[in-house]
Order: C-alpha cells, then sequence, then structure tokens
C-alpha cells in the first residue's frame, strides 16, 4: 500500500472520529441521595439537557428523541442556549422542545446566548405555544399529599449582574428547608452563591464538559472558569448541596469537540 492510500485512509477515519465526537449522544446516569425523604417523588426520574446551540440531531430532532424516549423522564429540565447568538434559526431548539414536551413537563431557563440574542422574543412567544415552562426568576411546585418539590430558575442575566443581584433573587424566592428544593441555573461557576440558600439539586451547563477533555485531567477550557475548570462535567457535592453539569449537546464558538460527545443526563432520585 503506497503513501497516498495510506494518507486517505488516515484522513477518512479521522474525519469520522471527529463526527461522531460531535455527533454521537452519551447517555450518563446518576442515582442521586440528598439526606431527604422524598415520600411520592422516591424515583423520580429527571433528564437534564442543556447548550444545544441550535444543533440538529436528524429530522424532528429524532436521534435524540429516540434516545429519550428510551429513558422515559417524569420530567425534563434545559439549562440554557438552546439557541446561538451567532447563528441564524431557532427551529431545532424549538423542535427539541417541541418534542420533549410531548413526553414529559418541561421546563427551561435562558442562557448567556438566549440573553445577547435577536432571537430571542421569537423563541419564548414559541415556547408559550407549547406550554414550556419559562422560569425566570420564579419557582413552580409540584405537589404529591404533604410533599413539595420546588422546581426555582434564574433568568442568566440575573447571575452575569453579579453576586448581589444573584443573592437578592434568590432569597425573595419563599422555600422552605423540608421541601425538596431544586435550582436551574445556567452557569456552574456561581455555586458558592446557590449553595448559601440550601438546595438539593443545582443543574447547569454552560461549561460544554471544557470542550476538549484529556484523560485523567478532564475538560482544558470553559467560560467563565478559564483553563481547567473546576465544574465542567458530573456531579459535585458541594455541603448539602448537588451540582450536576452538563457536557451539552452543541457547540458554539469553538467548533470541535474532542473526548467529549454531546451528552443526556438521566438523575434518579433517591
Amino acid at each position: 500500500m503506497n503513501k497516498v492510500w495510506i494518507s486517505i485512509i488516515v484522513v477518512l477515519l479521522l474525519i469520522v472520529f471527529l463526527y461522531t465526537q460531535n455527533n454521537f449522544l452519551k447517555v450518563t446516569k446518576f442515582k442521586v441521595d440528598i439526606k431527604k425523604d422524598l415520600g411520592p417523588f422516591n424515583g423520580l426520574k429527571i433528564l437534564h439537557l442543556s447548550d444545544l446551540h441550535n444543533k440538529s440531531f436528524g429530522k424532528n430532532q429524532n436521534k435524540i428523541m429516540k434516545k429519550i424516549k428510551n429513558l422515559n423522564p417524569d420530567i425534563i429540565f434545559f439549562t440554557g442556549d438552546l439557541i446561538d447568538s451567532r447563528r441564524d434559526g431557532i427551529e431545532n431548539g424549538v423542535d427539541l422542545l417541541k418534542e420533549c414536551s410531548s413526553i414529559a413537563s418541561v421546563y427551561y431557563i435562558t442562557g448567556n446566548h438566549e440573553e445577547r440574542s435577536e432571537k430571542s422574543l421569537s423563541l419564548y412567544e414559541e415556547l408559550n405555544k407549547l406550554n414550556v415552562n419559562i422560569l425566570s426568576n420564579h419557582k413552580d411546585i409540584l405537589i404529591k399529599g404533604e410533599y413539595k418539590l420546588n422546581i426555582i430558575g434564574i433568568r442568566d442575566e440575573t447571575i452575569s449582574k453579579g453576586k448581589s443581584e444573584l443573592v437578592s433573587k434568590l432569597k425573595n424566592i419563599d422555600m422552605e428547608e423540608s421541601d425538596i428544593n431544586i435550582l436551574l441555573a445556567h452557569r456552574p461557576s456561581y455555586i458558592e452563591h446557590y449553595k448559601t440558600q440550601k438546595f438539593d439539586l443545582v443543574f447547569s451547563g454552560h461549561a460544554h464538559g471544557g470542550q476538549i477533555r484529556a484523560p485523567l485531567i478532564g475538560g482544558l477550557l470553559a467560560p467563565d472558569q478559564g483553563i481547567l475548570p473546576q465544574y465542567d462535567s458530573g456531579i459535585y457535592k458541594i455541603d448539602k448541596t448537588n451540582l450536576i453539569v452538563s457536557r451539552g449537546l452543541g457547540n458554539s464558538l469553538f467548533p470541535q469537540r474532542l473526548f467529549n460527545r454531546p451528552q443526556i443526563i438521566l438523575i434518579i432520585l433517591k
């Protein structure tokens, strides 16, 4: 085999590898014990998605929806950057939450890309038509008998305004420590502020898993956190708060993932 054919094969293998890194979805499952009596919420299955950046996973998002349907979630969270401020179109993001809302209740918060996009108002109008729960510095309550689960969503604009604004908004949201308290907040790097309100679970994205993941090291670079980010993927226990960070689904400024496939997270409460 001459050098030309070897070069062609190497290039083709590289193309296939890079394609799989951006498009082959990975499902990650965690069981989380929040050390509370969950009552009828014991075993609740929460699907966590983030950072689509208007990426397509097939017609009507059929590739990702096949995996989501197989997981049979009770509730679905999307933690920001459904669209991308640098690109036209909202269709892929709307299609994803449309299909998700046919399976379970969907709760959505903004990311930094929605906040600076001219397409945001159109996006919110479409999501309202789908009965997606858009949380913007307020909460929704799920009640089963005597048990209460609070889902609080913080708008990304609030986080970007700084600590005092963020803490003020969180303190103004009424909740009891005995309840199950969940926060949706796009940026994981503010966990030191989130934990002051004693949330049981915080769901975040934004870090893109560090974009490129190195063996034994993890993510290499993330927004807000810089080189070797502390919170880039997985579950972190900070005092009594469990921080769940999604690696996300799409890309933004840097178009390629490495050792960091698009991620679907399923959390099972116990």
